[in-house]
């Protein structure tokens, strides 16, 4: 079965260097997670990336804002 289309598909690559048991310890976490390698790295980096840009008073560019609006009762 084919895998479905991604709503936000990605066109870059990211080649990063890990040792051996990095790669399969980053391998059985994503397996925990139920997730695929490639996705639980790409969260995990984001998750990183907003923490570090965050601490430093800047906002993530992949992170939309977010407008919360009254809701009132009908």
């Amino acid at each position: 079965m084919a895998r479905p289309k991604s709503l936000t598909p990605k066109a870059k690559t990211l080649e990063i260097r890990v040792t051996e048991p990095e790669r399969d310890a980053f391998r059985s976490a994503a397996e925990l997670a139920g997730i695929g390698l490639s996705t639980w790295v790409r969260e995990r980096l984001r998750l990183a990336a907003i923490r570090e840009l965050e601490s430093a008073g800047l906002r993530a560019q992949f992170v939309l804002p977010v407008h919360l609006t009254e809701q009132r009762n009908a």
